[in-house]
């Protein structure tokens, strides 16, 4: 096949892509990486880029400044964060694995580049106090408040994504079973457990204050329109703040709702399948938190400690 340098090769890589049924986030997630990759090279083949030149780009990208260069967002005053630099990383080792796959290069001269370790972080919850504060901003007297209060509970209760969540039909809730159809990473379906709490609250929803519409969507506006990921955000932050919680979000949701599971004694495993993570590693980050917890519960409350011995 002769294809002799980068654009021509992420030309054939986003046919290959789309016809495979990657997600247009994935495509655009490889193709911008591997272009910042091959500015940094400058003029060269493809077939002269090697290991070495990937890991003279780690060195680069963990010295460079946040956001710098960025069209909307001035430079920041540190560096590109771990998990940034292995985003690119990751990328561009994709695409070098495709290109070996499709026999456009010889070989692949990343296999062996390793990721940037990334330093432990933990990860950010909610109390169950501020959960419940928080579920008790929206009037759920009101059409729009209780479709707001509805959404948070599928949060909370579900763990489901952004985007998961803003794109559920009506015809994705299975009433029988207590399951939500979503659409996850890679367009990859899966079915996701609700409780019987959340399974009311969205029959009452359904029945009493969603909107008549044309529309599948199960979450609609005033006019009877979809409700975008975007607005779901903005309603998530809004009544974070009424309810005085710092920085409430949507994936910080997330990230509570599988704590919580986990502190509820819920299986690893189950979480998994939850989550939508393709293999446990990813969601051990939850039940190492959920680990910390008897840890320091136990430092507080030690039987030992509090003999005077």
């Amino acid at each position: 096949m002769s294809i002799k340098g980068i654009p021509e090769a992420l030309a054939y890589y986003k046919v290959c892509a789309k016809s495979e049924g990657l997600s247009p986030k994935t495509i655009e997630w490889i193709t911008s990486s591997v272009r910042y990759f091959s500015d940094f090279l400058g003029d060269v083949s493809l077939y002269e880029i090697t290991a070495f030149d990937l890991r003279r780009f780690i060195i680069a990208l963990q010295e460079k400044a946040a956001y710098s260069n960025h069209p909307c967002v001035s430079t920041q005053n540190r560096v590109l964060s771990a998990e940034s630099v292995c985003t690119y990383v990751r990328a561009i080792k994709s695409f070098f694995s495709f290109l070996s796959r499709e026999e456009v290069i010889p070989t692949n001269p990343m296999a062996k580049v390793k990721l940037p370790k990334r330093p432990q972080k933990n990860v950010p919850t909610f109390s169950e106090a501020e959960i419940q504060k928080l579920l008790s901003q929206p009037d759920r007297r009101t059409p729009v408040g209780f479709r707001d209060y509805i959404i948070l509970l599928v949060f909370v209760d579900t763990a489901v994504r952004l985007s998961e969540l803003a794109g559920l039909k009506v015809g994705d809730i299975d009433f029988d079973t207590n399951m939500l159809r979503v659409m996850g990473k890679g367009q990859k379906e899966r079915w996701v457990p609700f409780g019987r709490k959340a399974g009311k609250a969205l029959m009452k929803y359904i029945m009493q204050y969603r909107q008549k519409s044309d529309s599948e969507g199960l979450w609609l506006k005033t006019d009877g329109d979809p409700l975008p990921s975007g607005r779901i955000e903005r309603i998530v932050t809004l009544y974070g703040k009424k309810a005085g919680l710092s920085r409430c979000y949507c994936h910080k949701l997330r990230h509570t709702s599988a704590v919580m599971f986990v502190r509820n004694e819920g299986e690893s495993f189950v979480l998994q399948k939850k989550l939508g993570h393709s293999t446990l590693a990813m969601t051990r980050s939850y039940c190492e938190l959920a680990d910390a917890d008897v840890r320091d519960s136990h430092l507080k409350h030690s039987p030992a400690d509090r003999l005077k011995v």
